[in-house]
């Protein structure tokens, strides 16, 4: 197998040179014909929207370290001290382009080993929290990149931004009244007709897709949040509110031809406002995933008999039905690449207790997590989950969205771009059957999505939808000959994202109507709570709402099922006269 070269940069997340160096030698890489990838080392705490992301281990940075080396002919360049992978790098025999203290000593360093000249020009802008914006005027230019300060090599012409350098041509600088919003559209503005992408996010969210700002062509943007007085809030402010420049990033990214935003949004309004217009963010985090760069090589599964395949058939449910029986299904709230680590330590949880479930999933979940995520096609009796989980695309599948105020024709393609890459990779039987809503009502009301909205995801060949609309009493809130939308069964809302939702075994006692015969399907939060910090705070509280699932029932009526087959009971229990 001939393997693709690949440039790996290893540098300190708060060196002051890292986002000049990431988007020097990533565009020196590419023009080489190499991938590029960075690691920013830095403080690890691994919760949800951490500020550094997921934990080494938690993270599966090694793991996902060895994968790059089994894949690519990698070549490591390190800006200062590296301590993670040292050892790693000199027990695998990789090459070393470049190790060097200053961006200066690097650059001499690679264009020697690729046995270039230098070129004559250097951009210079400021260390800090603009410098990641910065890339595209070093990736898009043959230039060398410093931070204010460094010191730069001599006889070079000098181009600067935001910054005073003496001697130097200004490409542009702070005006009056100017914020990190408009200077960040500026600065993408001038390469916009270069750009193939768009990321949004505050400055530690953007240097961690560094290599991916470069190697993806895209531009960064980004602006706080703008505050709503109290009495223009109709739900809660983080659904409401939005980042200033929220409906010129929609614009950009629909200019730049990927409706696919990266990054990390301000709250929840961002999404909402964003798929008005049929834009979704793929929600990443430093190191979550620690090397994205893996999707670039897909790694397809091995052939395996489908997830659902030892399920009630449809005449057991009638069986089932007769007899009064509730089918019990847990749901999780996950689609993002950032969730990937939590996900994963769910398949330990039910290759440990034997629990069925159903995860919101996102086609690049598949890419960004390989042999991992194939464990949803091993059998139980190999140390694999088949059988117990069942993959249910979530939020159009490709970043999250909301469905209500989508337009339905932008959800359709959404979904089947999403299903067409899963497919590619898992293949037809490991293909999700259903989906899983973000939000499909409006939070006002609870009422379900216009039509249009589930005759889209009908359109992409699904067959039934987890919805957040109409929590309570089990209803079927849409049906056709090829899909049915059904209603969650704690009536239980909270004021973000997943909006109806359960945490605690009391909420199953409390917030769930006893109807016999009928199902319980509740969702979870899956980074609140299968994040390894949540784990080791409230796992033993959690574990009571698995025992709950698990468990027969007093009068033996519980059955633990996928989703997959709620959905067909759904159908029976109406037919038979059991439903409103």
């Amino acid at each position: 197998m001939t393997r693709t070269p690949l440039w790996l940069f290893l540098a300190a997340a708060d060196e002051p040179a890292a986002p000049y160096a990431g988007a020097t030698l990533g565009r020196l890489a590419l023009e080489s014909g190499a991938l590029f990838e960075t690691y920013l080392e830095s403080r690890r705490e691994g919760s949800l929207f951490a500020r550094t992301g997921s934990t080494v281990l938690g993270g599966g940075h090694h793991t996902q370290f060895n994968q790059l080396c089994a894949q690519h002919d990698v070549t490591v360049f390190t800006l200062g001290r590296s301590e993670v992978f040292d050892s790693s790098v000199s027990a695998f025999g990789l090459a070393v382009g470049a190790r060097a203290d200053t961006a200066a000593e690097l650059y001499a360093q690679a264009y020697a080993h690729l046995g270039r000249q230098q070129p004559d020009t250097v951009f210079v802008g400021p260390a800090g929290d603009l410098a990641p914006y910065l890339v595209p005027e070093i990736a898009h230019r043959d230039v060398l990149g410093f931070p204010a300060g460094a010191a730069l090599p001599p006889g070079r012409t000098v181009v600067t931004a935001y910054t005073d350098v003496p001697n130097a041509t200004v490409v542009d600088r702070w005006g009056d009244g100017d914020d990190l919003g408009a200077v960040t559209l500026r600065i993408a503005g001038r390469h916009r007709a270069a750009a193939r992408g768009v990321c949004f996010g505050d400055p530690v969210a953007v240097l961690a897709q560094l290599a991916r700002l470069v190697r993806e062509r895209r531009v960064a943007v980004f602006a706080p949040p703008r505050p709503l007085p109290p009495a223009a809030v109709r739900v809660s402010p983080y659904t409401e509110e939005t980042s200033a420049i929220a409906e010129q990033t929609a614009k950009l990214a629909l200019d730049v031809g990927d409706p696919v935003l990266i990054g990390r949004q301000t709250g929840d309004g961002d999404l909402f406002a964003w798929s008005r217009h049929g834009v979704c963010m793929q929600i990443t985090e430093p190191n979550r995933p620690a090397f994205p760069v893996l999707a670039e090589t897909p790694q397809p599964w091995s052939p395996a008999p489908a997830f659902d395949e030892d399920e009630y058939s449809d005449d057991d449910l009638r069986d089932l039905a007769a007899q009064g029986a509730v089918l019990t299904a847990m749901m999780w709230h996950s689609g993002e690449i950032a969730h990937n680590e939590s996900m994963l330590n769910l398949l330990d949880l039910v290759g440990a207790t034997g629990l069925k479930m159903g995860v919101g999933v996102h086609a690049a979940r598949y890419a960004t997590a390989p042999q991992t995520w194939e464990l949803l096609a091993a059998g139980v009796d190999r140390g694999g989950v088949r059988g117990l989980v069942e993959p249910v695309l979530h939020s159009g599948g490709r970043g999250v969205m909301a469905e209500h105020g989508c337009p339905p024709q932008a959800l359709a393609e959404h979904c089947a771009v999403a299903l067409d890459d899963i497919r590619s990779i898992a293949g037809p039987e490991h293909t999700p059957r259903g989906y899983y809503a973000f939000c499909d009502t409006d939070l006002d009301t609870l009422t379900p999505a216009p039509d249009a909205v589930y005759a889209a995801v009908e359109a992409a060949g699904l067959s039934y939808v987890v919805s957040s609309a109409r929590p309570g009493r089990n209803r079927v809130l849409r049906r056709s000959d090829g899909c049915v939308v059904l209603n969650q069964t704690a009536r239980s809302v909270a004021h973000a994202s997943p909006f109806v939702r359960i945490t605690t075994e009391e909420e199953l006692r409390e917030d769930v109507a006893p109807m016999r015969p009928g199902w319980v399907l509740a969702t979870l939060d899956a980074p609140v709570i299968a994040f390894t910090p949540y784990i080791w705070r409230h796992g033993s509280r959690f574990m009571r709402v698995v025992d709950w699932f698990t468990a027969p029932g007093e009068a033996g009526e519980r059955r633990n099922v996928l989703p997959s087959t709620v959905a067909r009971y759904a159908r029976i229990l109406q037919d038979g006269g059991y439903l409103p």
